[in-house]
C-alpha cells in the first residue's frame, strides 16, 4: 500500500491540516487573552471597571481556549517535531489586534468595538473551519468554538449598549 505524503495512516487525515488547524487556532486563543489582558488593564486605569471586568472574563475564556488546543495538540497523532512547531508558534494573524500603544488612552466604546469585531472575525474562523474540514474533530472543535466567539460578541454588544457615547464615537462605529 503507498501512502500519500503528509497523511496519517491511522487517522486518513492530512497531518498537515490538522496540524495548521491547531497552530493557527492557538495561536488566535493565546494572543487574544494576552490582548484582552491588556486592554482589562487598561480600562481599569480609566477608572471603567465594568469593561475592566467584561475583558477580563473574556481573557479567562480565550485561555481557558488555547489551554484545550494544547491538550488536544498534544493528544494529536502529529509527529513530535509538527507537535513541538505548534506549541512553541508565535501568533500571525489574531482575534484581537495589537494597538498596545493607544491601549492607555483609548476610550472604553472604542476598545469594545475593537472587540468586538476581534471576536466576529474569530468567529468566522472557526466557522469556515467547521465548513471546510472533513476531520469530524476539528469540525466539533471549531463549532464549539464559533458559537462561543459569537457568545463573546453578544457580551460586547450588550456592554456596548450599556456603554455611553461621545460624539466622535460616531466616527469609529462598525457597520
Amino acid at each position: 500500500m503507498t501512502r500519500k505524503p503528509g497523511h496519517s495512516p491511522a487517522a486518513g487525515r492530512p497531518r498537515g491540516a490538522v496540524g495548521q488547524f491547531y497552530a493557527k487556532a492557538l495561536a488566535i486563543e493565546a494572543e487574544a487573552a494576552t490582548r484582552y489582558r491588556a486592554l482589562a488593564r487598561a480600562m481599569q486605569a480609566s477608572d471603567n471597571p465594568r469593561t475592566a471586568a467584561l475583558f477580563l472574563k473574556l481573557a479567562k475564556f480565550e485561555a481557558a481556549h488555547a489551554d484545550k488546543l494544547k491538550d488536544l495538540a498534544a493528544a494529536a497523532k502529529l509527529s513530535p517535531r509538527t507537535r513541538d512547531r505548534i506549541l512553541s508558534r508565535d501568533a500571525g494573524r489574531t482575534e484581537v489586534p495589537n494597538y498596545q500603544f493607544l491601549y492607555r488612552h483609548v476610550p472604553p466604546q472604542h476598545a469594545l468595538l475593537m472587540a468586538l469585531e476581534s471576536e466576529r472575525r474569530a468567529k468566522t474562523y472557526f466557522e469556515g473551519i467547521r465548513a471546510k474540514t472533513a476531520d469530524p474533530t476539528i469540525r466539533k472543535l471549531a463549532a464549539e468554538f464559533a458559537r462561543e466567539e459569537a457568545q463573546h460578541a453578544l457580551w460586547i454588544e450588550e456592554a456596548l449598549a450599556r456603554q455611553p457615547v461621545s460624539p466622535s464615537d460616531e466616527f469609529y462605529k462598525l457597520p
